[in-house]
């Protein structure tokens, strides 16, 4: 298995043990460099890829960016209002419109996907195919912890845990019982394997579902 990488955590630190088995998908998935870049100019915002020309969304009249970012194959822009996202790949601009009462928690971005969880709901977009993909959280749903790799992104709360894919599908859902505890994490770019007190919960980011393992 390739050396670890880096965890992006949110909310907690875990303990890590070594995974004892491989991944074809993960192989196959290399390291990209960033191939796109985000400029904030004259009222818009310009997505810039590897090639020649730009792509560009305007701002409305005093709308601030109060944050931007890229990586990869993708890039975004946080207004109040909206949050913008660029595929390279896909050569285009989508945009998700934030309620007037919607906080942003967290913006993350890996080479090939863009993790936001907000107090209302988790959005995830794929880079290459340039979608979001959005899932609405639960009334009074506790956000437990946040795991984001290059290629999938995990949320626990008291309730399930979801899985996010770069590849494929939006977020899949497995629910936890009332009485059970994360206990353990591991994973890679496409693996993560999360240890709770019944069982071993696995999902990889080319099947984008939760199985079990013995």
């Amino acid at each position: 298995m390739k050396g670890r990488v880096g965890w992006r955590l949110v909310g907690a630190t875990f303990i890590s043990i070594p995974l004892t088995f491989g991944s074809a998908w993960a192989q196959g998935q290399n390291k990209i460099a960033d191939e796109v870049s985000v400029v904030v100019t004259h009222g818009q915002v310009i997505g810039l890829g590897s090639g020649s020309g730009f792509i560009g969304v305007r701002l409305h009249a005093g709308e601030p960016v109060v944050f931007s970012a890229s990586k990869g194959l993708n890039a975004v822009a946080q207004t109040p209002g909206r949050l913008l996202a660029f595929s390279g790949p896909s050569q285009r601009w989508s945009v998700q419109r934030l309620d007037i009462s919607e906080n942003v928690q967290t913006i993350q971005v890996t080479p090939r996907l863009i993790f936001v969880r907000t107090d209302k709901r988790l959005l995830g977009f794929q880079g290459a195919a340039g979608r979001w993909k959005i899932q609405e959280l639960g009334v009074q749903e506790e956000h437990r912890r946040t795991l984001v790799q290059d290629h999938l992104a995990v949320v626990v709360t008291d309730r399930r845990v979801l899985g996010f894919s770069a590849f494929t599908g939006g977020f899949f859902a497995e629910t936890l019982s009332s009485d059970e505890a994360i206990e353990q994490v591991d994973g890679n770019d496409n693996i993560i394997v999360l240890f709770t007190s019944a069982r071993k919960l696995v999902f990889r980011s080319g099947l984008a579902v939760w199985g079990e393992i013995p």
